[in-house]
């Protein structure tokens, strides 16, 4: 344990509960539980979170933070950058059981906690903002609000991807959905 910083180790009890939910749910999350998946001692946990409750709202904005670098502009032409956002949600590693699992989890979580929830909305509207950034970019000639209009389309269209993929969608059904969302962040 000394050989990491604080940061890092802060850093692997924030991982911890995100697996935690990816891979058992909410009942699977305890501060005991978050020590041993973190290697860490639970008076460390205890330390930075006073509760649960707490620390799965840390790990809540911590995937908020994570959706929303999904969407940060790459130094690149804007259609590359869109086109490359775009890709990056329906890429491989989102569409695993245990990311689609903490994705769910997630959703139900916003819908029983108004702190969740809370959490949820920020971090959903900071997504859609980004996402029409990168859409008003590509398409200067479209107004703000069509370019919000079409960022919001894409985040359903890319959460229900997600959450059918749980359900086994094959992946021609993805490259449909996303050739879907390019067609709508694109069209002039």
């Amino acid at each position: 344990m000394g050989k990491h910083s604080v940061t890092d180790r802060h850093e692997l009890i924030l991982q911890a509960v995100i697996r935690l939910l990816g891979q058992h749910g909410i009942a699977g999350v305890s501060m005991r539980a978050v020590a041993g998946e973190a290697g860490v001692s639970l008076g460390l946990v205890n330390y930075h979170y006073t509760d649960k409750h707490h620390l799965i709202a840390a790990a809540l904005r911590r995937i908020g933070e994570l959706d929303l670098a999904l969407v940060e502009p790459l130094k690149a032409d804007p259609e590359a950058a869109l086109q490359h956002a775009l890709r990056r949600v329906l890429s491989p590693e989102f569409l695993t059981t245990e990311y689609l699992s903490l994705r769910l989890q997630l959703w139900s979580l916003a819908q029983v906690d108004p702190l969740f929830a809370a959490i949820n909305a920020d971090a959903q509207e900071d997504y859609r903002k980004g996402l029409a950034a990168l859409i008003r970019a590509a398409r200067p000639s479209l107004t703000a609000a069509d370019c919000k209009r079409r960022a919001a389309d894409i985040d359903v269209i890319q959460n229900g991807v997600w959450l059918t993929s749980l359900l086994g969608l094959d992946r021609t059904s993805i490259r449909r959905n996303l050739a879907h969302c390019e067609a709508i962040a694109f069209a002039d």
